[in-house]
């Protein structure tokens, strides 16, 4: 797990650097006066070039439109020149997150019925699909995966939810706050947990409300991509319904199991 971890946060520094070593944009200077800056993604020799705009927009232009093409400094908004942002975050529009990590379970569960009660350790990977209202803020739908690993046997969970995620800052890499909230979907159905000569013990799992407050860092790549790495605390509520049947007798109470886990994750949006 060790190497995992280690392995995601070299992964995390070489791509920032790798994004660092230039602070260029292409600029096309048209011959009805604009001038449209970005990143030229392909270019016929002669006949005409592709160039993809900060906010994602891809515009064609014909050779015989364009007056020159320069490379220059980036600019912000506001027109004056960066010497240290290439990317910011897109202004609006559709985004996707896909979101992978561990989570390390804290805290003691109850009843203590079995060891897949304690620790709720799980391997966790989401999919988010939204609306970019401006630089800051994003609104999404999500699914997720998640597979408890120091269960007695793997137990697996889809948890459905709304998310809000909120950019500090408009810049090439910015701090962003993101909250989780919605309802966690257990895939055991009435399940034998204990079974004796007096009797059985039987589980019906049939989920609860999940939260999950995330803060990280995202960092630009392109107009379009950027990477994640985030930490968050992730609490899951099972509304449990625990049935025992011994000497002809039945009786049920329903638990309440509530998996927490300090989680570690690592992202790319598109």
């Amino acid at each position: 797990m060790k190497k995992l971890l280690l392995l995601c946060v070299v992964s995390l520094f070489s791509s920032i650097t790798l994004a660092q070593n230039t602070n260029l944009q292409d600029v096309i200077y048209l011959q009805n006066g604009s001038i449209i800056r970005g990143t030229i993604i392909e270019q016929i020799p002669g006949k005409s070039l592709k160039i993809e705009t900060r906010d994602g927009n891809i515009f064609v232009y014909q050779m015989d439109e364009i007056s020159k093409m320069t490379r220059e400094q980036t600019q912000n908004r506001y027109g004056v020149a960066n010497r240290t942002l290439r990317f910011q975050a897109k202004p609006k529009g559709y985004a996707g997150f896909v979101e992978a990590g561990y989570g390390f379970g804290v805290g003691r569960l109850s009843p203590d019925l079995s060891t897949e009660y304690r620790a709720a350790n799980r391997f966790e990977i989401d999919i988010i699909n939204g609306y970019q209202f401006n630089p800051y803020c994003f609104v999404g739908l999500g699914v997720g995966f998640n597979i408890f690993t120091n269960a007695e046997k793997n137990s697996i969970s889809i948890p459905v939810f709304i998310q809000g995620r909120f950019n500090l800052l408009d810049k090439h890499t910015s701090p962003f706050f993101a909250l989780n909230i919605g309802y966690n979907i257990d895939t055991r159905r009435g399940e034998v947990h204990k079974k004796s000569s007096y009797g059985t013990t039987t589980i019906t799992y049939p989920g609860g409300i999940m939260l999950e407050p995330t803060v990280g860092i995202a960092h630009r790549l392109s107009n379009r991509t950027s990477i994640t790495f985030g930490i968050s605390y992730s609490l899951m509520q099972f509304n449990n319904k625990v049935t025992y049947e011994y000497y002809d007798e039945t009786e049920t109470e329903k638990v309440r199991n509530r998996p927490q886990a300090v989680r570690l994750k690592l992202g790319i949006t598109f």
